[in-house]
């Protein structure tokens, strides 16, 4: 057999695990009923779209073969986490009403981070260029496709256990950010410049604020979408706009294979984070919170790896369970 015909017979195994439903694979009920369940719920809450059903629906996938079950188990942390987001419509204004922060986290901004008595945003908003306006859109656009495409380039490369560490350092990133939403919920700088520092107003929308311009350039309205289903209006500190492609600098640097992705990444980190100030979402103490989340989940997913491979190679670590019941014998 030569070397083309063993690589087509490769690619046709590859594609023949992945498209072919499995014949031996028990079946489970519990992922599809858990799903079909969500998409009830929220029907009955209100508000069905046809993403949400998508969503659900990835729970059959646990039903169609090998392939599809490892990648719903990898992925579903940020499953969850799209869940868990998409629910905050339902409480987060009872939730926030009466306690959002206007002027606090302005007046910290331009105490420690001001430049001739503005903070970066208002200079941003007085000094803007249209290649910024088309850089740092782009980024905003794209921040958490960057996190999907790693994840999924890593997966198909096989490397199981680090999308795994994506997978919950998506998830526990979010969860931290969002409850810090409602123990702090915070104005972002395009509220104070439209509404100034008085009392939070509980009847606006999410705001595109200088993301506009991108869409005003290109002629599209990707932003007045995006924030259109957004419900978050107060909840700037921390930026998790920041804290992604932290996340994803780890993982390129702890992946040998990756070596190529490390430029890039940093690249789209530094960006990003002047994406966030320059487009008036974040101020920089915002920046600086979401880089710390970060570094937290880092630790802790970190931590949780070498604990698996611990557990998985017990005799490399020196904890051997038969050699242990020897010693104590």
């Amino acid at each position: 057999m030569t070397i083309h015909s063993e690589t087509g017979h490769s690619r046709f195994l590859v594609l023949r695990d992945w498209l072919l439903p499995s014949r031996t694979m028990e079946r489970r009920i519990l992922p599809p009923a858990a799903g079909l369940v969500y998409i009830a719920a929220v029907a009955l809450l209100g508000g069905l779209r046809p993403d949400h059903v998508l969503l659900g629906l990835l729970g059959f996938l646990d039903l169609y073969n090998e392939k599809s079950r490892l990648f719903l188990r990898l992925f579903f942390p940020l499953i969850v986490t799209g869940a868990v987001y998409d629910s905050m419509r339902y409480f987060y204004w009872p939730g926030i009403a009466g306690r959002v922060h206007v002027a606090g986290p302005y007046q910290f901004e331009l105490r420690w981070f001001g430049i001739a008595g503005q903070t970066l945003n208002e200079l941003f908003a007085a000094h803007h260029w249209t290649a910024l306006d088309l850089a740092c859109g782009f980024a905003y656009l794209v921040y958490v496709g960057e996190y999907l495409a790693v994840a999924f380039l890593l997966f198909f490369r096989g490397r199981h256990e680090m999308v795994r560490a994506l997978s919950y350092a998506f998830l526990i990133v979010n969860l931290l950010g969002f409850a810090t939403y409602f123990l702090y919920p915070a104005a972002p700088p395009w509220y104070v410049a439209q509404y100034g520092l008085g009392p939070a107003r509980l009847d606006i929308h999410p705001d595109a604020a200088a993301a506009s311009r991108f869409d005003a350039l290109l002629g599209t309205h990707f932003f007045e979408e995006m924030y259109g289903r957004g419900v978050d209006v107060y909840g700037a500190f921390p930026s998790l706009h920041a804290a992604y492609p932290l996340i994803i600098v780890w993982a390129v640097f702890r992946e040998p294979a990756m070596r190529w992705a490390r430029a890039p990444a940093l690249a789209f980190l530094a960006l990003m984070c002047l994406s966030a100030v320059y487009l008036q979402h974040h101020y920089v103490t915002d920046l600086v919170l979401g880089i710390g989340y970060a570094v937290a989940t880092i630790a802790i997913v970190a931590q949780r790896r070498a604990a698996r491979a611990s557990s998985a190679q017990p005799a490399a670590s020196g904890s051997d369970p038969a050699l242990a019941r020897r010693s104590a014998s």
